[in-house]
Protein backbone atom coordinates (compact mmCIF):
# COMPACT_ATOMS: atom_id res chain seq x y z
CA UNK A 1 0.00 0.00 0.00
CA UNK A 2 1.42 3.39 -0.88
CA UNK A 3 0.76 7.40 0.76
CA UNK A 4 -3.27 7.89 1.12
CA UNK A 5 -3.87 4.09 1.05
CA UNK A 6 -3.46 3.54 -2.72
CA UNK A 7 -2.70 -0.23 -3.64
CA UNK A 8 -0.28 -1.38 -5.92
CA UNK A 9 -2.62 -3.85 -7.59
CA UNK A 10 -1.62 -7.01 -9.72
CA UNK A 11 -3.89 -9.24 -12.22
CA UNK A 12 -5.20 -11.03 -9.05
CA UNK A 13 -6.52 -7.93 -7.26
CA UNK A 14 -7.55 -5.16 -9.64
CA UNK A 15 -10.63 -5.09 -11.35
CA UNK A 16 -11.35 -7.52 -14.27
CA UNK A 17 -10.67 -4.72 -17.03
CA UNK A 18 -7.69 -3.63 -15.04
CA UNK A 19 -6.26 -7.16 -14.93
CA UNK A 20 -6.75 -7.05 -18.62
CA UNK A 21 -4.09 -4.67 -19.25
CA UNK A 22 -1.97 -5.35 -16.57
CA UNK A 23 -1.27 -8.70 -18.23
CA UNK A 24 -0.71 -6.84 -21.23
CA UNK A 25 1.60 -4.27 -19.84
CA UNK A 26 4.01 -7.63 -18.44
CA UNK A 27 3.80 -9.04 -22.08
CA UNK A 28 4.55 -5.84 -23.16
CA UNK A 29 7.45 -4.69 -20.77
CA UNK A 30 8.47 -7.78 -18.96
CA UNK A 31 7.38 -6.33 -15.44
CA UNK A 32 4.19 -4.16 -14.03
CA UNK A 33 5.65 -0.78 -12.97
CA UNK A 34 4.24 0.26 -9.92
CA UNK A 35 2.55 3.42 -11.69
CA UNK A 36 0.47 0.49 -13.80
CA UNK A 37 -0.16 -1.05 -10.72
CA UNK A 38 -1.15 2.04 -8.72
CA UNK A 39 -3.61 3.66 -11.62
CA UNK A 40 -5.24 -0.01 -12.16
CA UNK A 41 -7.77 0.97 -9.47
CA UNK A 42 -9.53 3.30 -11.95
CA UNK A 43 -9.93 0.91 -15.33
CA UNK A 44 -10.72 4.55 -17.27
CA UNK A 45 -7.06 5.57 -16.04
CA UNK A 46 -5.15 2.66 -16.45
CA UNK A 47 -6.35 2.92 -19.81
CA UNK A 48 -6.01 6.29 -20.50
CA UNK A 49 -2.42 6.38 -19.19
CA UNK A 50 -1.76 3.38 -21.92
CA UNK A 51 -3.15 4.81 -25.03
CA UNK A 52 -2.03 8.29 -24.37
CA UNK A 53 1.32 6.58 -23.87
CA UNK A 54 0.97 4.64 -27.20
CA UNK A 55 -0.50 8.16 -29.25
CA UNK A 56 2.39 9.39 -27.89
CA UNK A 57 4.76 7.53 -30.25
CA UNK A 58 2.79 8.41 -33.27
CA UNK A 59 3.88 12.69 -32.62
CA UNK A 60 6.33 14.31 -34.88
CA UNK A 61 8.93 14.02 -32.42
CA UNK A 62 11.63 11.42 -32.49
CA UNK A 63 12.49 9.28 -29.51
CA UNK A 64 15.43 11.63 -28.23
CA UNK A 65 12.80 14.84 -28.50
CA UNK A 66 10.02 12.97 -26.98
CA UNK A 67 12.38 11.93 -23.88
CA UNK A 68 13.62 15.70 -24.03
CA UNK A 69 9.86 17.16 -23.86
CA UNK A 70 8.74 13.98 -20.84
CA UNK A 71 11.79 14.79 -18.84
CA UNK A 72 11.27 19.16 -19.02
CA UNK A 73 7.40 17.87 -18.25
CA UNK A 74 8.48 15.84 -15.13
CA UNK A 75 10.98 18.26 -13.87
CA UNK A 76 8.12 21.23 -13.88
CA UNK A 77 5.42 18.98 -12.25
CA UNK A 78 8.49 17.31 -9.90
CA UNK A 79 7.33 14.03 -9.98
CA UNK A 80 10.28 12.19 -8.71
CA UNK A 81 8.70 8.33 -9.47
CA UNK A 82 8.51 9.51 -13.90
CA UNK A 83 12.09 10.91 -13.38
CA UNK A 84 13.42 8.62 -12.38
CA UNK A 85 11.84 6.24 -14.87
CA UNK A 86 12.71 8.79 -18.06
CA UNK A 87 15.82 9.26 -17.11
CA UNK A 88 16.75 5.43 -17.53
CA UNK A 89 14.25 5.53 -20.44
CA UNK A 90 15.76 8.35 -22.13
CA UNK A 91 19.21 6.61 -21.96
CA UNK A 92 17.45 3.49 -23.27
CA UNK A 93 16.35 5.88 -26.26
CA UNK A 94 20.07 7.42 -26.55
CA UNK A 95 19.63 10.42 -25.28
CA UNK A 96 22.85 12.23 -24.42
CA UNK A 97 23.63 11.42 -20.90
CA UNK A 98 24.85 15.31 -20.87
CA UNK A 99 20.91 16.25 -21.84
CA UNK A 100 19.98 14.30 -19.32
CA UNK A 101 21.73 15.64 -16.28
CA UNK A 102 20.96 19.02 -17.49
CA UNK A 103 17.35 18.56 -17.73
CA UNK A 104 17.35 16.63 -14.42
CA UNK A 105 19.51 19.48 -12.50
CA UNK A 106 17.10 22.58 -14.68
CA UNK A 107 20.35 23.81 -16.38
CA UNK A 108 20.33 24.69 -20.04
CA UNK A 109 20.90 22.15 -22.45
CA UNK A 110 24.08 22.96 -25.42
CA UNK A 111 21.93 22.02 -28.04
CA UNK A 112 19.83 25.15 -29.00
CA UNK A 113 17.31 22.67 -31.01
CA UNK A 114 16.55 20.54 -28.05
CA UNK A 115 16.61 23.49 -25.27
CA UNK A 116 14.04 25.51 -27.58
CA UNK A 117 11.67 22.07 -27.03
CA UNK A 118 12.96 21.51 -23.68
CA UNK A 119 11.71 25.27 -22.49
CA UNK A 120 8.66 25.14 -24.59
CA UNK A 121 7.59 22.09 -23.32
CA UNK A 122 7.94 23.63 -19.43
CA UNK A 123 6.32 26.45 -20.30
CA UNK A 124 3.64 24.58 -21.35
CA UNK A 125 3.21 22.97 -18.58
CA UNK A 126 3.91 25.66 -15.92
CA UNK A 127 1.52 28.30 -17.72
CA UNK A 128 -0.85 25.53 -18.43
CA UNK A 129 -0.91 26.62 -21.97
CA UNK A 130 -0.77 29.90 -21.90
CA UNK A 131 2.32 30.68 -23.96
CA UNK A 132 3.26 34.48 -25.31
CA UNK A 133 3.81 34.95 -29.03
CA UNK A 134 6.83 35.49 -28.47
CA UNK A 135 7.48 32.06 -26.79
CA UNK A 136 5.72 30.33 -29.81
CA UNK A 137 8.06 32.36 -32.29
CA UNK A 138 11.07 30.96 -30.01
CA UNK A 139 9.80 27.38 -30.73
CA UNK A 140 9.36 28.00 -34.34
CA UNK A 141 12.55 29.69 -34.84
CA UNK A 142 14.40 26.59 -34.08
CA UNK A 143 12.25 24.75 -36.35
CA UNK A 144 9.05 23.72 -35.00
CA UNK A 145 5.47 24.05 -36.14
CA UNK A 146 2.17 24.34 -34.94
CA UNK A 147 2.19 20.03 -35.30
CA UNK A 148 5.03 20.22 -32.54
CA UNK A 149 2.88 22.58 -30.57
CA UNK A 150 -0.07 20.50 -30.01
CA UNK A 151 2.44 17.30 -29.57
CA UNK A 152 3.65 18.74 -26.65
CA UNK A 153 -0.06 18.44 -25.58
CA UNK A 154 0.26 14.75 -26.11
CA UNK A 155 2.93 14.23 -24.01
CA UNK A 156 2.13 16.68 -21.41
CA UNK A 157 -1.21 14.73 -21.20
CA UNK A 158 0.25 11.57 -21.01
CA UNK A 159 2.26 13.07 -17.76
CA UNK A 160 -0.82 14.64 -16.38
CA UNK A 161 -2.14 11.63 -15.59
CA UNK A 162 0.97 9.86 -14.60
CA UNK A 163 2.62 12.77 -13.00
CA UNK A 164 -0.44 13.59 -10.91
CA UNK A 165 -0.98 9.79 -9.73
CA UNK A 166 2.14 9.42 -8.61
CA UNK A 167 1.61 12.40 -6.04
CA UNK A 168 -1.40 11.16 -5.07
CA UNK A 169 -0.34 8.26 -3.90
CA UNK A 170 3.81 8.36 -3.60
CA UNK A 171 4.54 5.66 -5.94
CA UNK A 172 7.27 3.32 -4.73
CA UNK A 173 10.12 3.69 -7.62
CA UNK A 174 10.82 0.02 -9.68
CA UNK A 175 13.86 -1.69 -9.28
CA UNK A 176 14.98 -0.40 -12.77
CA UNK A 177 15.10 2.67 -11.35
CA UNK A 178 17.94 2.13 -9.18
CA UNK A 179 20.68 4.45 -9.35
CA UNK A 180 18.52 7.04 -11.11
CA UNK A 181 16.67 8.80 -8.24
CA UNK A 182 16.08 12.42 -7.92
CA UNK A 183 14.82 15.08 -5.74
CA UNK A 184 13.47 17.44 -7.41
CA UNK A 185 14.69 20.99 -6.80
CA UNK A 186 11.88 23.06 -5.87
CA UNK A 187 9.22 22.41 -4.07
CA UNK A 188 5.72 23.18 -6.23
CA UNK A 189 3.41 22.90 -3.19
CA UNK A 190 4.94 26.29 -2.32
CA UNK A 191 6.19 27.53 -5.32
CA UNK A 192 2.41 28.86 -6.06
Amino acid sequence: MTTNGFILHDATTADPASSAILDQVQAGWGFVPNLHRVLAESPAALEAYGTLWGIAEKTSFTPVERNVVYLAIIFENACTYCMAGHTNLSKMAKVDPAVIAAIRAGDAIADPRLQALRTFAATVTRERGMVSASEVAAFKAAGYDNRAMLDVLVLAATKLISNYTNHFADTPNDAFMKGAEWTAPIDLKHAA
